[in-house]
């Protein structure tokens, strides 16, 4: 037998090679034929359906194959911030070049994904990549006695394939020789069933369900393939009510071996985390010196390495407690963070990596605070890897745009603006269809007329669907209004009452419905489809699949939520593929992928950045059927969200921006933009949080401190020469000084980009600064426009040899280390008082005669004009007292900006994390 998608990727891969030499046509064709040329069409296994020819086959690889080829798919790109070397010794990268390593379960997940799953070559390619360099910033588990503690953090996007990165990890992890595999899945049991079902699929190999006595599935039903024998403690259980998470009294007579690895699959659940303490806690007193490590009267297993994957996890593994009270006494930190480092704790080798798409409250955690028994927090500090999601996802930025408008996003957003007739008559005009703020005794009577038309749009969307042949592809419509379990049952009634109406009028044929469907069809759908440059489909050919579509969707929409027993079982509808409206609340909020999501209606608000962003279930891959999607919403959810994708895209910058420096997670203050009416996170997990807001008018900004490394020297060095390069000839009205007048401000922004400031400083980080001014360029009347520039040169010295900057003679100007730190150049600041109005004539100098710098920044160019100061600093030695100058290979270039006092200037308000104060006190000391 052979699965229809191992010959789909073969024939993908001949084309690959054939076009090479071949056009189109005749390359296609041939790799099919190659690739059906020994089979019949009776060995292959396709879900839910049967080939009854092998042109039948061979024409049903081709209509796949001519979209996939047409549709090219670019990988993002990834970025990698590596830190706290201490102790680390590389080891991956060589044993695997060494052929140290078997890949047994990597190189079967590999080809499960691309075999069963019909995943593209450069997707698992890209997948390979990102886990190997994770895996070389983790340690080596197989050195005897050897201790070690790595935490890292991956960011990926919303429903961006996250899961799949850490299944990769989880497989290179058994193979390099870790041997406790925890995989923390979120809070619900539905996302844990979720997420062991996959692990089922994808690394054990076997069907955990006692039901199903551990059958062959996924990785180990590959032909050629064998069942590789792992223990696991948890199973997938798809009975309403139950649970298949760890239970210590199944578990306790089976110890943790070194032979083979264990998997558990667990609810962040403080009872559940405390039986697998209690576990793992009864085996460690249990064991022999083998085993385990004393020290300190504490017990350690020991050459049993542990890997800990925390999925979502900005959900709480963050410490939300205050590490003190009032009397100065320590607290212990919040229930499911004192579990997570208890069982970190119990392990003398192990790693802990945090996987999120919304790493707000993370990025929070404390980077140096120690617990007196617990030890470090789990802030990353080992690594953080940024995820890029590929040019097939549908994201934040995709779907809302972002302020700035260089993304406006795609027209698959609809407006909710009405109300029922009787919330009309209750006075609550200004809601849609939920109230803010109602209870759970509430009781919708009617359902919005925006409701009604999205109901109809899913039945439309289904339709168009079974037209592409994706009749058996899982088909799904969310309905995300309320919090409350019982008010969401009464909303289910509404829903069912709405659509069995509209099923028995459509397999009626009520001319009616029908001419309402095809007037909105017209509107909307075939619209929009235009608009995104693909082919609509004749109305024609859609009215005889409408009476298919309405039939399949389940008779009655499932209600997820901790009451009701309703299932979302896409694994049993694999075949057929499940078309069902899901109604929910905190259960489809975080985590849960809802399978082929075409329409949502989201109006439940809420004030939270990450929660917000977790609700966005209709984010992730559509592939074929991007523009029958549609997210109903209110147009202040809307900018919300728009606000805050936004502020994810600018906190992504700021990691890519770290690794552009090569900085650790330690070297780099992260900070998020504010909103007025949203908080980043919940207020708990920003206690070590502070706002600050970023507005430089009337200030004078300054580089005070420096790197050492010449690599960095060079590069700002060769940013001044590229500066100095762009401008014109200098003004001469100043005589023997260097000044430049009216400078666009392109040339301004493209000097900050090049240059590289000490380990991100706050205030004089150049990639900062030019965030600012693009928010003042940008306005409405805008501003800074045009800059003057003043290169600084000091009269001519003794002893002291000029630089040469081009065609200019410099005079450095000199200034002293104020520490014996020898990781950087320390020297407080760098410009004369006089500096700041080098760019005033005689007559203007006159005119602040007596004023103060402040004052004097409301006259002369200060009052439209920043002046950028550039200079080459000859830096002494500490306390030298022959004023000897520190050897560099390069000078040091720094710089600094006197900004115009302007009333319009728009400050940007942000959430700062520790790091980031602490470099704004070492800049501001």
């Amino acid at each position: 037998m052979t699965h229809y998608n191992e010959l789909k990727h073969n024939a993908r891969m001949l084309f690959d090679s054939f076009k090479k030499n071949w056009d189109y046509e005749k390359a296609l064709s041939a790799s099919i034929e190659s690739a059906c040329l020994s089979v019949s069409c009776e060995e292959v296994i396709l879900p839910g359906k049967a080939f009854s020819s092998i042109q039948e086959l061979k024409d049903f690889i081709r209509h796949e194959l001519e979209v996939e080829v047409n549709f090219t798919v670019v990988d993002g790109d990834h970025y990698s911030l590596r830190g706290d070397l201490e102790g680390h010794i590389d080891w991956y990268l060589q044993k695997q070049a060494d052929d140290k390593i078997n890949f047994r379960f990597w190189n079967r997940y590999k080809k499960y994904l691309t075999h069963i799953k019909g995943w593209a070559e450069s997707s698992v390619d890209k997948i390979g990549t990102i886990s190997d360099e994770i895996m070389a910033d983790i340690e080596d588990p197989t050195v005897h006695n050897r201790s070690f503690d790595r935490r890292g953090l991956v960011v990926g996007y919303v429903q961006s394939g996250k899961t799949a990165n850490f299944m990769g990890i989880i497989n290179k992890a058994i193979d390099s020789g870790y041997k406790i595999i925890i995989v923390l899945a979120g809070m619900h049991e539905n996302l844990r069933q979720q997420t062991q079902e996959r692990i089922d699929e994808e690394v054990l190999g076997i069907d955990t369900n006692p039901d199903e006595k551990q059958k062959r599935i996924g990785v180990s039903t590959l032909p050629g393939e064998v069942y590789i024998p792992i223990d696991y403690f948890t199973e997938s259980n798809l009975k309403p009510n139950k649970t298949g998470d760890f239970n210590i009294k199944k578990s306790r007579g089976t110890a943790p071996s070194s032979d083979r690895p264990i998997i558990f699959v667990v609810k962040k659940n403080k009872s559940i985390l405390n039986n697998l303490r209690d576990y793992f806690q009864h085996w460690i007193n249990i064991f022999d010196d083998d085993y385990t490590y004393k020290k300190e009267g504490a017990n350690q297993f020991n050459n049993l390495p542990l890997l800990i994957i925390d999925d979502e996890s900005d959900q709480a593994s963050v410490n939300t407690k205050a590490p003190q009270d009032k009397a100065g006494e320590e607290i212990d930190p919040t229930a499911i963070n004192d579990c997570i480092r208890q069982i970190l704790n119990l392990f003398r080798q192990k790693v802990y990596i945090g996987y999120t798409a919304t790493p707000f409250a993370n990025i929070f955690i404390h980077h140096d605070r120690k617990h007196s028994v617990l030890g470090r927090d789990l802030f990353p500090s080992a690594f953080i890897k940024t995820l890029g999601a590929p040019s097939n996802y549908l994201g934040p930025k995709e779907v809302f745009g972002l302020k700035d408008g260089s993304e406006n996003g795609l027209p698959i957003y609809r407006e909710v603006n009405d109300a029922g007739q009787a919330m009309l008559n209750a006075g609550l005009d200004n809601f849609t269809f939920m109230p803010i703020g109602h209870k759970p005794d509430y009781i919708p009577t009617e359902l919005p007329n925006s409701l009604k038309k999205a109901l109809r749009v899913f039945i439309l969307a289904s339709a168009v669907r079974w037209h592409r042949k994706q009749e058996n592809k899982h088909n799904t419509m969310l309905l995300h209004c309320t919090r409350y379990n019982s008010v969401q049952v009464a909303f289910a009634e509404l829903v069912n009452t709405e659509m069995n109406d509209l099923r028995n009028s459509i397999l009626a044929g009520d001319v009616d419905v029908l001419n309402e469907l095809q007037n909105l069809y017209k509107s909307d759908l075939a619209a929009t489809t235009t608009k995104m440059n693909i082919d609509v489909v004749p109305w024609v050919e859609i009215i005889p699949l409408i009476s298919k579509a309405v039939r399949k969707i389940e008779p009655q929409c499932l209600v997820i939520n901790g009451t009701v027993g309703d299932i979302l079982d896409y694994k049993s509808k694999a075949k057929t593929g499940l078309s069902v409206i899901a109604i929910g609340g905190d259960k489809l909020s975080r985590g849960l992928t809802l399978e082929g999501l075409t329409i949502s209606y989201f109006t439940r608000s809420t004030s939270l950045y990450d929660t917000l962003m977790q609700m966005g279930r209709w984010f992730g891959y559509r592939n074929g059927f991007e523009d029958l999607c549609r997210i109903y919403t209110t147009a202040e959810l809307f900018r919300w969200y728009r606000h805050i994708s936004t502020a994810f895209e600018a906190l992504r910058t700021e990691f890519i921006e770290m690794t552009r420096l090569k900085l650790t997670p330690k070297d780099f203050g992260l900070r998020v933009e504010d909103h007025p009416d949203l908080m980043v996170t919940n207020v708990m997990k920003m206690r070590e949080a502070e706002k600050m807001k970023l507005n430089y008018q009337g200030t004078l900004t300054q580089t005070t401190t420096f790197p050492i490394e010449e690599r960095i020297l060079k590069l700002n060095f060769e940013a001044i020469l590229d500066l100095l390069k762009s401008l014109s000839v200098k003004d001469n009205n100043f005589k023997e000084k260097n000044v430049w007048l009216d400078v666009p401000v392109s040339k301004i922004q493209h000097f900050l980009n090049s240059y590289e400031t000490y380990k991100g400083l706050p205030s004089a980080n150049t990639g900062r600064i030019n965030k600012y001014i693009s928010t003042q360029i940008l306005k409405e009347e805008p501003e800074f426009l045009n800059w003057n520039v003043a290169l600084i040169s000091l009269p001519k010295q003794k002893n002291i040899l000029p630089k040469s900057l081009l065609d200019y003679q410099v005079y450095p100007s000199s200034r002293s280390l104020k520490d014996s730190r020898t990781d950087r150049l320390f020297v407080k600041g760098i410009v004369n008082p006089p500096d700041e109005f080098v760019d005033f004539d005689s007559e203007q100098l006159k005119a602040i005669a007596g004023k103060s710098p402040s004052e004097s920044k409301e006259y002369g160019p200060r009052k439209k004009n920043p002046l950028l100061i550039l200079y080459v600093i000859r830096v002494t030695i500490f306390e030298s007292p022959t004023d000897e100058e520190f050897p560099l290979t390069y000078p040091v270039i720094g710089f600094a900006i006197s900004w115009p006092k302007s009333s319009s200037a728009i400050g940007i308000t942000y959430q700062i994390n520790s790091v980031y104060k602490e470099l704004e006190m070492t800049e501001n000391d």
